[in-house]
């Protein structure tokens, strides 16, 4: 059985070639109106407040081996930090001048900080060259749901936590469609929407991959002293 897939957005609904080379869905949210495409970024966004959050990541760096050095006060170093900010009413962290492989805020760092901090929250992001969307929801410091869907081949999963460390694997476009509420059998399925109504639940009503414009709460250079391994993205 063969199944076409559309793409929605401002413009209309467009038959989408799984052949064709990934489209930019991130371009659409664009809020401010910046016509340039977005790059790709992992981001973490947490519901605590900006000195938890500061002081938990200092605390979760030795367990990676990872050491920070503090630059906050020296933004001529900006361009290779991690930035630590404020998002509306919540915290965000993100790498802007790092390329997506080297990057340390990783999932395993995610995680360590959601225990440690015990609030909701998310880990998510873009890699243009698949046209994979990610993103793993965290609710009282413990993953909820994680969830990635590329366009071209690559990691594409939906998985459910029970809290007992079990899980359930399922199409993460189903899983998708469920969530807004539509038939799984639906050939339309608007990803980025479903991305963005998890984290306007959560509170951020605008994403900004390079934190741009935001109140900066800390920058700290990340370097890893050993090799850590597992977790994805």
């Amino acid at each position: 059985m063969n199944r076409e897939w559309y793409l929605i957005d401002d413009e209309g609904i467009h038959p989408l070639d799984m052949n064709e080379e990934p489209i930019d869905f991130w371009e659409q949210f664009d809020r401010d109106d910046d016509a340039a495409p977005w790059p790709s970024f992992n981001q973490v966004i947490l519901d605590a407040s900006p000195a938890d959050v500061i002081d938990a990541f200092r605390r979760t760096a030795p367990r990676l081996g990872i050491e920070l050095d503090e630059i906050t006060d020296r933004p001529e170093r900006w361009s290779d930090a991690v930035v630590i900010a404020r998002a509306d009413e919540l915290v965000a962290i993100g790498e802007p001048g790092v390329e997506l492989d080297h990057r340390v805020v990783a999932l395993p760092w995610t995680e360590k900080l959601f225990e440690e901090l015990g609030c909701d929250g998310a880990f998510f992001g873009y890699d243009p060259e698949a046209g994979t969307l990610h993103l793993t929801r965290f609710e009282k410091g413990q993953p909820d749901f994680a969830w990635c869907d590329s366009l071209m081949p690559g990691p594409s999963y939906a998985m459910v936590f029970d809290g007992q460390g079990g899980s359930t694997d399922e199409d993460p476009r189903k899983f998708a469609l469920r969530f807004l509420d539509m038939p799984e059998s639906s050939p339309l399925l608007d990803r980025y929407r479903f991305v963005l109504v998890n984290l306007e639940r959560l509170g951020l009503e605008t994403v900004r991959p390079e934190l741009k414009e935001l109140p900066i709460s800390a920058v700290m250079n990340a370097r890893r002293t050993q090799q850590v391994t597992g977790g994805d993205m």
